[in-house]
């Protein structure tokens, strides 16, 4: 999942549009107000998924409008329903992400004790425009997924999807079929349009609900942040082989000065470069 370019180093390494991004970032927390479940060709033959407001307002709040970000997702059965999956826990591994992907470690999350009672359900991951179906990668993704880690069980877990629509969020819900399967663990292209991408063959739609009926949880990284998009290259490159706990915590939002300390060294180091415009910086004897 993780690749790096001269171009893309470059890019990553100047960012002077950070701090437009985070104030538009700000209209999250109104967005969160007008959610819609997309509910359009859904097959009713398999499990219900209920995402807790909490925890699923939370994900948007933390999120940026223009890079992805994801989290695993873990939960359990209804008391009420076998057919009904609660999702109880967003675990937030470390990532970087751009407006079509998300760079994670190979590995999943670690066992832990908060765990113990819950199964995996799938993943989910924010984008910045709504797509009428999973992309290539997020099947892609999720396949390799289940390929390499048996306790996923494929007719359980599902990609879930957070559009940023005008104004708005939208969800959706997918799971793959056993065709969408085998193509996802041989694709070797990481294109917008891959040989044998036949979408509609692929993949079907899961019914999913938001409910205030019970509360869910975040896990966190227990040894740094879960946001690398601002760190330094050495870091994100480190990424795809990172081995990871987690701890029960609350996620900072994206733009929280953990995630960007390289800003903060600009800020005591202007003459070290251009990287800064002379309006950002305060004249302290004015």
């Amino acid at each position: 999942m993780l690749s790096l370019d001269t171009y893309l180093f470059h890019d990553f390494h100047s960012r002077p549009d950070w701090y437009v991004r985070a104030i538009s970032a700000a209209s999250l927390y109104k967005r969160v107000n007008h959610m819609h479940v997309n509910s359009e060709d859904i097959n009713g033959t398999g499990y219900t998924y209920i995402m807790p407001m909490n925890i699923l307002k939370k994900f948007i709040r933390i999120a940026d409008l223009r890079s992805q970000i994801c989290g695993y997702l873990y939960g359990k059965s209804s008391p009420d329903n076998p057919q009904v999956k609660e999702i109880r826990c967003i675990a937030m591994p470390p990532q970087w992400g751009d407006s079509q992907e998300v760079h994670l470690p190979s590995a999943l999350p670690e066992h832990h004790d908060f765990l113990n009672d819950l199964e995996p359900l799938g993943w989910m991951h924010t984008q910045p425009n709504e797509l009428p179906q999973p992309s290539p990668q997020d099947l892609t993704f999720h396949a390799r997924i289940l390929e390499n880690n048996k306790q996923w069980d494929r007719e359980k877990s599902i990609i879930l999807t957070c559009s940023f629509t005008s104004g708005s969020c939208s969800l959706t819900a997918y799971k793959l079929t056993p065709c969408g399967y085998e193509w996802g663990r041989a694709n070797n292209d990481n294109g917008s349009n891959p040989h044998g991408y036949l979408p509609r063959f692929l993949y079907e739609k899961v019914p999913m609900r938001v409910s205030d009926r019970f509360l869910g949880f975040f896990m966190v990284p227990d040894n740094g942040p879960w946001n690398y998009y601002y760190m330094e290259f050495e870091e994100v490159n480190y990424i795809r082989d990172m081995k990871y706990g987690m701890k029960l915590g609350t996620p900072p939002e994206y733009y929280h000065e953990d995630h960007r300390p390289k800003h903060f060294l600009e800020f005591t180091n202007p003459e070290e470069g251009d990287h800064m415009a002379s309006g950002d910086r305060e004249d302290t004897f004015s």
